[in-house]
């Protein structure tokens, strides 16, 4: 009796824990489609317009990795979407993705081992899900690879959007295990930027010593950051790139935060250069031009893939403000990046787009996704 009462809760923890999981995931996907909502039109635009520039041939299927709930399907030209499958490790997504989609094909497959026989499709797809992939190790990612070459006929193309940030736990993995600590770029717009400059690296060494000089002085470096600098200056054994990732996107959401510690790493490295410590020198990182570095690598060192395409693309839009009166005079997304303003910024992502319309209160909508396609040899 003992034995059975142990045995029950180890039996079913896996399902506990696939259960919280996919809840989490679900969470994160609608907080993604509240987001992407102002852009959709410019984002299906956007997917229309790679998909137009590099054809997908009439043959096969077109496979999805990691479709979630069915973002890219909601984007996708009718008759690409009428030869889709659909594939996530997530029954709760796909659940979600038929609710959606009623006469959508979907089955529960992870990249790395997919449901479909050798060079059966005409194109594979995916949106944002390179990065989890990568998440997943060496090992994953070129399985991946390999099971995308595979399923490909000759001359059948892979097509990967992003439009939102990406997964930070390898890139950061890698970063500090370089010497580096990443912090938010908390002294500029990151979407001033085509390719948001979001991230600004610092020398572990150099980090750590203005923290401890901090300290000393009871600066709020210290003081109120120190928290949040822990993580990255952890031995490099013990490092924690999930509690890292977590303790970056706090800052970096937080405009009230965004602003303290770029205000408390200012008035420090201003009391350092005072007691002869050197100047502050932070290094520009855009993590999804990170992502498009891994890309490159991987399909070109692959051996089976030419690469056509690895760059950002944009649309814009003018629409009126409506009677409510209000609205901002411009907004941008782009890599999950967003702006909102009430006048045109000195740079958009489209400057041919500068000119409004004729007549009053009309807003200007920008959106940008980084697109990379690649065609099997």
């Amino acid at each position: 009796m003992g034995k059975r009462s142990k045995r029950r809760p180890a039996s079913g923890q896996p399902r506990v824990v696939a259960a919280t999981r996919d809840a989490t995931l679900l969470e994160t996907l609608d907080l993604l489609a509240r987001r992407r909502a102002p852009y959709a039109e410019l984002l299906s635009g956007i997917t229309g317009d790679v998909l137009a520039r590099f054809p997908i041939g009439e043959g096969g299927a077109v496979l999805e990795l990691g479709a979630g709930t069915g973002a890219l399907r909601a984007w996708l030209p009718g008759a690409i979407a009428a030869r889709a499958v659909h594939t996530d490790p997530s029954p709760g997504a796909l659940a979600r993705l038929r609710g959606r989609h009623r006469d959508a094909r979907a089955a529960a497959a992870r990249a790395e081992r997919l449901p479909i026989r050798d060079r059966a499709c005409g194109a594979v797809l995916g949106l944002c899900v390179f990065d989890a992939i990568h998440a997943g190790g060496a090992g994953v990612e070129r399985a991946a690879v390999a099971e995308i070459a595979r399923v490909l006929a000759p001359g059948g193309r892979f097509v990967h959007l992003l439009d939102m940030a990406t997964l930070l736990d390898a890139p950061f993995a890698k970063l500090v295990a370089g010497g580096l600590v990443p912090i938010p770029n908390v002294f500029s717009d990151p979407a001033e930027h085509a390719w948001p400059l979001d991230i600004l690296l610092l020398r572990r060494d150099w980090t750590a010593g203005l923290l401890e000089l901090a300290a000393r002085a009871g600066h709020p470096l210290a003081t109120d950051f120190g928290a949040f600098f822990q993580p990255f200056l952890a031995p490099a054994v013990t490092f924690d790139a999930a509690q890292a990732a977590d303790a970056f996107k706090a800052v970096a959401s937080d405009g009230d935060r965004r602003f303290a510690l770029s205000r408390a790493i200012a008035s420090a490295c201003q009391l350092a250069v005072q007691q002869g410590y050197p100047t502050f020198q932070p290094l520009p990182f855009h993590s999804g031009r990170y992502l498009a570095s891994v890309l490159d690598t991987l399909f070109r060192d692959s051996g089976w893939f030419r690469v056509e395409h690895s760059e950002i693309v944009t649309r814009a839009l003018w629409r009126p403000a409506g009677s409510a009166g209000g609205a901002p005079r411009y907004r941008s997304l782009v890599l999950g990046h967003e702006r909102v303003t009430a006048e045109l910024p000195a740079r958009l992502l489209d400057e041919s787009a500068r000119q409004p319309p004729p007549g009053a209160g009309a807003t200007l909508i920008e959106a940008g996704a980084y697109a990379f396609v690649a065609t099997r040899l």
